[in-house]
């Protein structure tokens, strides 16, 4: 029928959406497992240059933190973007069939009462 096939076609949809949500979740660990070991490198730095410091020696040349620590690419959102106008189209159909065939039993039950 038309409403199992719709309903069937969202909960892909749904499923597509919530793979498309995992990978921005786990993008986001990244980033912050980044975040954190980056700020664990440049205490430690801060620490030995200061040690160093301390013992008359020359501090550690500055390293550009963007080369040890390169930016983590966010996915594409484009796709659970689509998939979402997608469900939101199905909605709409199932709605409208709901209201179409309710409409109709309505109808029914008003023409042929108990």
């Amino acid at each position: 029928s038309v409403l199992e096939k719709n309903l069937q076609a969202m909960m892909e949809c749904v499923d597509t959406v919530t793979q498309e949500t995992n990978k921005l979740t786990n993008h986001q660990r990244q980033v912050i497992k980044q975040q954190q070991a980056k700020n664990q490198y440049l205490q430690k730095r801060a620490a030995e240059n200061n040690a160093r410091i301390a013992k008359g020696e020359p501090p550690l040349p500055e390293d550009d933190i963007n080369k040890l620590f390169k930016p983590i690419l966010p996915p594409s959102r484009l796709d659970a973007l689509l998939v979402s106008g997608q469900i939101d189209s199905y909605c709409k159909q199932v709605s409208q069939f709901s209201t179409q065939n309710l409409a109709k039993l309505f109808m029914t039950e008003a023409l042929y009462p108990k």
